[in-house]
């Protein structure tokens, strides 16, 4: 197989299966290993005999920084800075410079920019203190200061583009654009060998309104020798759900240059299944096994995927079953595969995929959960309790374990006021800044017994500020609107999510998990109707 095509294959795998609240969970457990608990107790040892221990407060602050532990961070370097002698310049240069990394990591900004200011004192010709405190001026809006600190630190380096693709910024912000781009045009200059520098040439390009040439660069840095191929692939997944058609476009016009490169059409096959456009998506991926582009069996997994969002339940079977024949130890195709099996009704089977889910991604919530479920039909709701309890300890920021353990509660097992219990913590979790928890919150307080009037302005809010460029959003509001048997709104955010492409026919006529589902409209005639006006979206027929 070709290196780089089997690079963007892992990649994509690895965004398929950020699902799942993973980065918090594989902190938790990095945290609490052995080693690292013996390395916290030598910390707290010495500091039993010193508590004014500055270099071991530093050093702990550092651990739990790199743990993203910033509220312990931030206490171990704030006594720290406390602690240490006025001559210990090295050690108050690094605290300085560690506190404010913790502000800019929490987002308090300017309360980094004082300790930048200091760790500058301290530590004048350092490129890096100069740096961050320019971007971090950048980011609280004080141009004039951050231009003269990318000015000074280009002098300190004329070869680094840092300061350069800095200037850049500003010079966008201060709406000169031709000045942004010829700053832009020296950065690449002077490192055109990096792969990096085409990628921050792209967020630039994006804050410039300039999608396209954004995604260009991406595509460029893919093909410079060196980079970090992953960074490349998330960023294009993240523009991807900015502006889907430039994304798209970029990447077909690089298809058709050379259309037998299997790696952009890979690329273009994984966005378009990311943003539910499943029949391109299987289009694009059969184009690279039809023409031997790639073996790689996994891709019969990713075509699984999609056959499995169109309703297509045996084809997406046979095919996730050929790919496990050589990737047995992929967890998110064994969870596909237990999926399919439990809404096939073959639950004997499906319990053991799930075990081989969970035994591939311990601690996994969404393979608890199906592992719950299945348990839950078998009419075994002991382990399916337990279950549903693990998914929500090990991601308790994820209301959607708790809706689908009450859902079996009130439905199941008759106990409303224990599934009302369950629904109103849901409701009270945290879900500032993602689109989708807080449509899920907005389902907790239905089911709650929450003011529908007060919900219902919520989602319509949210959605008048979304761009919802996949159409979940909207297919989430028509799932919230019919739940609260309003089918005029249902009917009108689905038709919304449907225009925006939203092709998961499954979800849209079969799935029933959690009561975050549309079953309610399935019997309405104008909803039939409007799947069938948009069938292009699920067949080719």
């Amino acid at each position: 197989m070709n290196q780089s095509i089997r690079t963007v294959i892992l990649g994509a795998c690895l965004l398929a299966s950020a699902a799942c609240p993973a980065d918090a969970q594989r902190h938790r457990q990095t945290i609490n290993n052995p080693v690292t608990q013996a390395v916290f107790r030598v910390y707290q040892e010495q500091l039993n005999q010193n508590p004014k221990n500055y270099d071991t407060l530093l050093r702990r602050a550092n651990d739990y920084y790199h743990f993203d532990e910033f509220r312990k961070a931030l206490d171990d370097v704030s006594r720290a800075i406390e602690c240490t002698p006025s001559s210990q310049t090295d050690h108050l240069f690094r605290e300085y410079l560690l506190r404010a990394s913790i502000y800019n990591k929490t987002g308090r900004h300017e309360l980094a920019i004082p300790d930048l200011q200091k760790a500058c004192q301290l530590e004048p010709a350092s490129q890096k203190a100069l740096s961050m405190k320019a971007h971090t001026e950048l980011e609280t809006g004080k141009l004039a200061d951050a231009k003269a600190d990318f000015l000074r630190l280009k002098r300190l380096n004329m070869r680094d583009p840092e300061a350069t693709l800095g200037l850049a910024r500003i010079a966008m912000q201060e709406n000169n654009l031709g000045m942004a781009n010829d700053y832009l045009e020296e950065a690449v200059a002077l490192d055109p060998n990096n792969p990096d520098i085409y990628v921050r040439r792209a967020r630039v390009r994006q804050q410039m309104n300039q999608p396209q040439a954004a995604v260009d660069d991406l595509l460029l840095a893919l093909g410079t020798k060196g980079g970090d191929t992953q960074s490349v692939i998330d960023a294009l997944m993240e523009f991807s759900h900015k502006d889907y058609p430039s994304t798209i476009a970029s990447l077909s016009n690089a298809v058709a240059q050379v259309p037998d490169n299997g790696m952009y059409r890979y690329l273009r096959a994984s966005i378009e299944k990311e943003h539910a456009h499943y029949l391109d998506a299987i289009n694009d991926y059969q184009y690279i096994l039809d023409n031997n582009l790639d073996n790689y069996r996994g891709i019969y997994g990713s075509i699984a995927e999609c056959q499995f969002a169109l309703g297509r339940l045996d084809d997406a079977l046979n095919n996730v079953e050929y790919a496990l024949t050589t990737v047995s130890g992929n967890g998110p195709y064994h969870l596909l595969r237990a999926r399919i099996l439990r809404h096939k009704g073959q639950l004997p089977q499906a319990l053991k995929a799930a075990a081989d889910a969970l035994a591939a991604m311990p601690e996994n919530g969404d393979a608890l959960a199906e592992m719950a479920l299945i348990y839950a039909e078998q009419g075994n709701f002991d382990e399916s309790m337990k279950l549903f309890g693990e998914a929500s300890m090990n991601h308790a920021e994820e209301p959607m374990y708790y809706l689908l353990r009450a859902n079996v509660l009130e439905n199941s097992m008759n106990q409303p006021n224990a599934a009302r219990g369950l629904y109103r913590r849901a409701a009270g979790l945290d879900v500032t800044g993602d689109n989708t928890l807080r449509s899920l919150s907005a389902f907790a307080r239905l089911f709650a017994g929450d003011d529908v009037a007060e919900i219902t302005a919520q989602v319509e809010n949210e959605l008048a500020q979304s761009s919802d460029t996949n159409g979940y959003l909207n297919y989430l509001a028509a799932c919230f609107f019919a739940q609260a048997d309003d089918f005029d709104r249902a009917l009108a955010a689905a038709e919304k999510s449907l225009k925006n492409g939203y092709a998961n026919y499954y979800n849209w006529t079969e799935y029933s998990d959690g009561r975050v589902n549309c079953a309610p409209l399935r019997d309405d005639l104008r909803f039939l109707q409007l799947l069938h006006r948009n069938k292009s979206l699920f067949t080719n027929d």
